[in-house]
């Protein structure tokens, strides 16, 4: 049952976190703004979090420490100086470039 509410409400979290940043991006608030950033951190993390806890047989302590640990790396992405952000990103996903 904990299971349940917990999937409700990071939905719930998710969805409104994602109307917030979508509606402010087409007001032109800058993509770079605190608003918009934490808006993406909420609807991603809460994304996560509803994903990891829908799937069956998973401890519900390890769920909550994977998203734990995704909201911890989206948070350290998002707090970095805009440049470092870039190179940060550019490593982790695009490192096979020559």
């Amino acid at each position: 049952m904990c299971r349940y509410w917990l999937f409700m409400a990071a939905s719930w979290a998710g969805f409104a976190s994602s109307m917030v940043m979508t509606l402010s991006l087409l007001v032109r608030m800058s993509a770079d703004s605190r608003h918009v950033r934490w808006s993406f951190v909420v609807a991603y993390s809460s994304l996560v979090l509803t994903f990891v806890v829908s799937q069956p047989r998973t401890h519900l302590s390890m769920d909550i420490l994977v998203w734990a640990g995704v909201l911890a790396f989206l948070w350290l992405v998002i707090s970095v100086h805009p440049e470092h952000r870039t190179r940060i990103v550019q490593a982790l996903c695009c490192s096979h470039r020559n």
